[in-house]
């Protein structure tokens, strides 16, 4: 634009002497208006308005100039600007993911036989008529000399009909009082996997036997509907659950309640107790796992314990809200 400008200029400069060099009326003009302030022609008009204007084209220059070089400098503030914030978002996700682990760490030094309490990533994904669950591991903490074996990231699969039928007998259960439809499918299950050997087990499988274990507990729980033994296959069906680590599954499966499961392989672990409980944590899922040493079962308060281990955790989650609130007004600022 500056450049149009200039060619403007010098024709209106060249038009101009054009003018003034061959016309009458010029001649008058500047005989009877200029002469006398220009003091006879010691300086020529046509330099005189050639010098204002290169002394304006100057001047546009540099206010051109000027507006660039702030705009430059606007431009490259906004980008530090976002280069800081960036930067601050991950600090602030470091510094929350630091004071996650100094909260869970404090819930393990507050009771005596939690030994290690993880937090997971719960993701339900529906496709191919499939359901498939991911669990991944976010935070956790492990008291010193115990052996946890925390899994990272597992998958489970089943078809989504079973889980819809599954999860509409339970939500009869609950909402209806009406045990029909959740004892129908536990019956149904267990004629299926009855007929199942160890050497055709698979992942749906263990799914499946986990949620036919789901509804007994619920029907044991909620209507005093207690089977005494599953015949000659219950250790193969705890196996197979046991085998593919649905413990922590069907602690999911139970959504905002705790779920209480053992280990039962004879190792170092054995009679290990498990809480488990998923929240929903700012719109995310997150399940929680707490592990307590088995001597807990020889304790003469038990219960008094359990309880205990549930409030210290209903704490854990409002001191986890209030942390993520104030991360996220952190990064806002």
């Amino acid at each position: 634009m500056r450049y149009v400008y200039l060619i403007i200029s010098v024709l209106f400069i060249f038009g101009l002497d054009l003018w003034v060099e061959n016309s009458p009326l010029a001649s008058k003009f500047y005989d009877n208006l200029l002469r006398p302030i220009m003091d006879e022609g010691k300086i020529h008009f046509i330099w005189l308005i050639a010098t204002v204007v290169i002394l304006s084209i100057i001047w546009r220059k540099q206010v051109i100039d000027k507006n660039d070089n702030i705009q430059n400098l606007k431009n490259k503030l906004n980008s530090e600007m976002e280069i800081l914030i960036q930067a601050n978002m991950q600090l602030s996700k470091y510094r929350l993911k630091d004071n996650i682990s100094v909260l869970l760490n404090n819930f393990v030094k507050s009771h005596s036989y939690a030994i290690a309490v993880q937090m997971y990533e719960f993701q339900e994904i529906k496709v191919n008529r499939k359901t498939i669950y991911k669990i991944t591991l976010d935070e956790g903490v492990v008291t010193e000399n115990i052996n946890i074996n925390a899994v990272q990231q597992i998958y489970y699969r089943q078809r989504t009909s079973v889980i819809n039928q599954f999860e509409k007998a339970q939500r009869l259960s609950l909402e209806n009082d009406n045990p029909n439809p959740l004892l129908d499918f536990v019956l149904d299950t267990y004629s299926h996997l009855n007929n199942f050997t160890p050497h055709d087990e698979n992942e749906e499988d263990a799914v499946l036997c986990s949620l036919m274990f789901l509804g007994l507990e619920i029907l044991e729980k909620d209507y005093d509907l207690g089977i005494d033994s599953l015949g000659d296959n219950e250790e193969q069906l705890r196996s197979l659950m046991d085998n593919y680590k649905t413990g922590i599954l069907r602690g999911a499966l139970m959504r905002d309640a705790f779920y209480t499961f053992t280990h039962i392989k004879e190792n170092d672990k054995y009679n290990r107790q498990y809480i488990t409980r998923l929240v929903n944590v700012r719109g995310n899922l997150k399940l929680f796992l707490i592990a307590l040493d088995a001597s807990i079962l020889d304790d003469e308060v038990y219960n008094s314990i359990m309880t205990n281990i549930s409030e210290g955790f209903e704490n854990l989650l409002i001191d986890l809200e209030n942390m993520y609130n104030n991360s996220i007004e952190r990064i806002g600022d």
